[in-house]
């Protein structure tokens, strides 16, 4: 047995752990596809303005993007975008939804659309504030 540090993984190292974990608890859970999902909007150019992006895995919908341009925030197409995504997620049979937002990010708003903190990561990362919130949906 030989124990390697290695400072700078290739991506085949860590998606061969990967690979691993997740046989690890495929055997383990349920037969639960992860199924990705995204909204996006377009403006009349064609251009990404906004949109979300995350996953669906059994009950539980992730979201992990979501991103407004600055020229369009305040207008509402956060919420209209964030609410689409919830419906398709409930659609797939989710009943909740989890997100992380940084201190400087959308805290606010996602409070606004009714997530709640349930931790938060401190001195993120190295003084700001990570927080982890959910929604039932």
């Amino acid at each position: 047995m030989k124990l390697d540090i290695v400072q700078i993984p290739t991506d085949e190292l860590v998606e061969s752990l990967r690979s691993k974990i997740r046989a690890l608890n495929r055997a383990n859970w349920p037969d639960v596809e992860r199924k990705p999902l995204a909204v996006a909007l377009h403006n009349d150019q064609g251009e990404l303005v906004a949109g979300a992006s995350g996953s669906s895995f059994g009950h539980w919908l992730q979201l992990d993007w979501l991103w407004v341009d600055t020229e369009l925030r305040g207008k509402g197409w956060g919420r209209q975008i964030l609410e689409e995504f919830e419906h398709q997620g409930k659609q797939r049979g989710c009943r909740w939804c989890l997100l992380d937002t940084l201190e400087f990010q959308a805290r606010p708003f996602y409070e606004e659309q009714g997530y709640q903190t349930v931790w938060e990561q401190q001195a993120y990362p190295l003084t700001g504030c990570r927080a982890y919130m959910t929604k039932t949906l």
